[in-house]
């Protein structure tokens, strides 16, 4: 039987994000999976501070939190449901946090890596024109762990639990969780101009190329009957961040690797950061906090 993991990145309960993780976790039931819930923002999660102990010597994280328990729990399932709320343009700010703390899994990257499991990911907002960026930041999450989306929506409803409504959509992400249970990786097409891999419409252009800042597709770009025209490269032929060579290659060739430059750049740096710790401008405080200073 395999285990199907739902992770809802809000805090509302019974919200979009969590009615929509439930309808593909009752899909992927009926094909007799095993499911399980966690909620994001009940988890304690320390922002990451920049100490570099997991770059340098690939050190454990000295942050006392659920990050490591959240690593393993994830790593552990068969295929994974997340679903997170758009707030101003980007995901609830929980989604950015376990994301910033994923150097956490560099050491982990010269073991053998499980083959790619599939996942369902869904960003919930209240406006199309204002769905921003949050789908392409959860398919960035369910990537780094090693997961394949399998579907990928974005789902527009402005009022707790209103998503209830959409027929077709919830139909949709019932069948999903079905697919997702089975261990399909066949992925939904991506629309149009939509980076198939992890569905963001926002691109760098260079030259004529236009490139994925998320997962690192690229596309040829082509005026075609007055518009314009991406033609995206196959996966094979494509340098994607989300496989396991792409996270090798940036996390243990570049990231591990920046551990030894830094330490032998540190004492130029401390000599060239001296005048600066002699300003005069000082750390502000609200009053709430009197007594503390901010970090030096």
């Amino acid at each position: 039987m395999s285990s199907v993991l739902g992770i809802v990145g809000s805090a509302r309960p019974w919200g979009n994000s969590e009615v929509l993780v439930r309808q593909a976790l009752r899909g992927a039931e009926f094909e007799g999976a095993a499911t399980s819930l966690l909620r994001l923002p009940t988890l304690h999660l320390e922002p990451c501070t920049g100490c570099m102990r997991c770059v340098i010597g690939g050190r454990p994280c000295p942050l006392d939190d659920d990050m490591r328990w959240l690593i393993d729990t994830i790593q552990a399932a068969d295929g994974l449901v997340l679903a997170a709320p758009t707030y101003f343009l980007g995901p609830a700010a929980v989604v950015k946090l376990v994301l910033d703390r994923l150097l956490m899994v560099t050491g982990q990257l010269d073991q053998d890596l499980p083959p790619p499991r599939p996942a369902i990911t869904v960003a919930t907002a209240g406006l199309e024109s204002w769905r921003g960026m949050t789908l392409p930041y959860l398919n960035a999450l369910v990537g780094a762990f090693g997961y394949q989306p399998i579907d990928s929506v974005t789902a527009i409803a402005p009022g707790p639990g209103e998503i209830l409504l959409d027929t077709a959509l919830m139909e949709r992400l019932q069948a999903a969780g079905l697919h997702l249970a089975q261990g399909q990786l066949s992925r939904t097409p991506a629309a149009a101009n939509i980076c198939p891999t992890c569905h963001s419409d926002a691109f760098a252009i260079y030259g004529d190329r236009m490139v994925c800042p998320i997962c690192g597709r690229s596309a040829s770009l082509h005026v075609h009957d007055g518009g314009i025209e991406l033609s995206f490269e196959t996966d094979t032929g494509s340098k994607q961040r989300w496989t396991p060579e792409g996270l090798r290659e940036h996390m243990v060739d570049w990231v591990v690797a920046t551990g030894p430059r830094y330490l032998s750049l540190r004492q130029e740096i401390k000599d060239r950061r001296r005048p600066l710790r002699q300003m005069a401008a000082e750390w502000l405080c609200p009053p709430s906090s009197a007594g503390r200073t901010g970090r030096r």
